[in-house]
């Protein structure tokens, strides 16, 4: 026994030199890396003696002479009931567990010792060493052996240190190294008390015995946001208790900043609930101390499959694609030190598919001239028929055309009035129709009407041609040509006027043709108007003035 006892004390001397004492039951949160050189604390119980207590939760049930030194012990078989009983963790018995993955969602891989990269599954267990890649849009969600999960958000990269038993269960011990990205914690949800998570970041070490909270790495930065419980966040050999409702930072080097409380909620009532677009848009309210805001998507309220993530500094999220169907809309405020604030959740449905075509004719704000304009639209793929509406209103009551087509065009027929008309187009795939592409509003304007060239007072004064016009309407102006054919091939002259007023040179005399249309500013002509006119000889007019001449 004496040899035993030596044999102890000599390896306590060098554990009572080398440990960093980890206390169990006191506040969460230690600068310590928490390795195998941590204390656990047992609490005594009527019967315990430091014998069977070893027997129970030592690796080497001989070594309790070493816990009688540790805690200044007179009798091995005298404990006090209630009384801690602090013992290295070296001395434990100890069991490797591992983390269950219990949901992935996009591109995640995992590293493994010894091992190349694979992708990783639902089902896969992951033990201490394990590298996990998540890629952008992505997620992965673990489970450890205390019940605890952390989901792992999009563009994060994490190592499990340590995923560990001790004493048969007693206490589960789980440290995480977070390289850069952002995990989600629910540490130890059955409170089992001797229980332990830490996460380690480049900057700063979290250490919790039961909560629900966020850390995120992004270059030497360090944050925290505590949701539930409290959390320890240590630096630079200082420590805050960041409780429930708060967060804090730390940079490489620094200790963290005090405790900040956490934004509120956004406000989401009036999103939408129901979106038949793509892409889908949320505007949000803007809120006080928020310079940006944070979305994600998810199909349930776990979030463990992220589907999308958005990040905007003004307070709108824009999302590209997703298949039809219901989903839930996370949503945070975050604040200047770039801590995220309180969920804010949205359900809603999209229904986007089958696409809407593009309308190809008529444009956008363009505007018809033809009384029976053709309509016609894009081709889409997997759709064996179209929707088509034309109204009068942009809220389709007055309703001049309902039809469903197979070809991708239909033309009118019966022509339109003057003024605004609204077209709408959607697509029909088996039987499910798809929502209406953005409403077209279109203006029919008829050409201008033909020229009243009767009304045209023509003189001719030697070799100069004069035209009187009336003046035109506003935005329009005169096309004027002089031909010797009706179908205008041989052009003698041709001109324009905004007046109605043009001198031109005396075509050649003889039947020649006048023609003249309107034009608007826009370069859009009507159709021409036509009239023979006769161009006298300038020699008869000279002949006529010698006449009284010869008779003198």
């Amino acid at each position: 026994m004496k040899k035993i006892t030596l044999q102890c004390l000599i390896w306590m001397s060098g554990l009572l030199l080398n440990a960093v004492f980890f206390d169990a039951s006191a506040a969460p949160g230690t600068n310590a890396e928490a390795g195998d050189n941590a204390i656990w604390q047992y609490k005594v119980r009527s019967g315990d003696t430091l014998i069977n207590v070893s027997q129970r939760y030592l690796k080497n049930p001989q070594q309790w002479p070493a816990l009688q030194v540790i805690n200044k012990l007179s009798d091995p078989n005298k404990l006090l009931p209630g009384e801690p009983l602090r013992i290295p963790l070296a001395m434990l018995k100890q069991r490797m567990a591992f983390a269950e993955v219990i949901a992935v969602s996009g591109s995640v891989q995992v590293l493994e010792t010894n091992s190349t990269a694979r992708v990783l599954q639902v089902g896969n267990q992951l033990g201490a060493g394990a590298e996990i890649q998540v890629s952008n849009n992505s997620s992965a969600t673990l489970r450890f052996a205390d019940g605890s999960i952390v989901v792992m958000q999009p563009s994060s990269s994490m190592r499990l240190d340590r995923v560990s038993v001790y004493a048969d269960g007693v206490m589960v011990d789980t440290g995480l190294r977070l390289h850069q990205g952002r995990i989600e914690v629910t540490a130890n949800p059955r409170h089992g008390s001797k229980n332990r998570m830490q996460i380690t970041t480049p900057s700063a070490v979290a250490a919790v015995r039961g909560t629900q909270f966020r850390v995120s790495v992004e270059q030497d930065i360090t944050r925290e946001e505590t949701l539930e419980g409290s959390v320890g966040l240590s630096a630079a050999n200082k420590e805050f208790a960041v409780e429930r409702g708060y967060g804090s930072l730390a940079k490489r080097g620094q200790p963290p900043k005090p405790p900040i409380a956490l934004l509120a909620e956004p406000n989401v009532s009036a999103l939408p609930t129901f979106l038949d677009r793509l892409p889908m848009r949320f505007e949000l309210p803007m809120q006080s101390g928020a310079v940006s805001w944070f979305g994600q998507i998810a199909p349930n309220k776990s979030f463990d499959h992220v589907l999308l993530e958005k990040v905007n500094t003004s307070p709108r999220l824009s999302f590209a694609d997703l298949p039809d169907g219901k989903y839930l809309l996370r949503v945070r405020a975050v604040d200047v030190n770039g801590l995220q604030g309180k969920d804010a959740l949205h359900a809603f449905e999209l229904d986007a598919r089958p696409f809407p075509p593009l309308v190809l004719a008529p444009p956008q704000a363009g505007t018809v001239r033809m009384a029976l304009p053709e309509i016609h639209w894009s081709e889409m793929t997997d759709v064996q028929a179209y929707r088509v509406e034309l109204a009068r209103d942009g809220e389709f009551k007055d309703k001049l055309l309902q039809a469903t087509v197979a070809e991708r065009k239909i033309k009118l027929d019966k022509p339109l009035e003057p003024g605004n008309y609204f077209l709408r187009i959607a697509s029909i795939s088996s039987n499910d129709q798809g929502p209406f592409q953005e409403t077209i509003k279109f203006t029919f304007k008829p050409l201008p009407k033909v020229s009243e060239v009767a009304q045209s007072a023509i003189t001719f004064d030697g070799n100069q041609m004069s035209l009187a016009l009336p003046k035109p309407a506003e935005g329009l102006i005169y096309d004027i040509a002089i031909t010797a054919d009706k179908e205008r091939s041989q052009i003698n002259w041709q001109g324009k006027s905004q007046e109605g007023n043009v001198r031109l040179p005396t075509p050649p005399a003889g039947k020649q043709f006048l023609s003249i249309r309107m034009v608007e500013a826009d370069g859009t002509a009507g159709p021409f108007a036509t009239q023979a006119i006769d161009v006298p000889n300038p020699r008869w007019k000279m002949l006529l003035l010698a006449i009284p001449l010869l008779a003198l």
